[in-house]
């Protein structure tokens, strides 16, 4: 599975493609957020690997507010 984590500061998208970027099973990328997309700060966490659920419980453990946009 592949897709975008949406933040809504610089900060946290920064904060999380560092929590993100731990993980092994994990690529990760820091990315401008896609035309298709909107975010608060223009910046997004763009992942691929399996089990993306196990990322979203990362960021929900550090409290980080996001909105996750799937792609195929």
């Amino acid at each position: 599975m592949r897709g975008y984590f949406l933040l809504f500061t610089t900060s946290s998208a920064l904060y999380a493609h560092e929590l993100l970027g731990e993980i092994e099973a994990y690529k990760v990328s820091l990315v401008p957020t896609p035309r298709e997309f909107s975010s608060d700060c223009g910046m997004a966490v763009y992942i691929e690997g399996e089990e993306i659920e196990t990322a979203m419980h990362c960021l929900d453990e550090h409290r980080i507010e996001y909105e996750f946009k799937s792609v195929s």
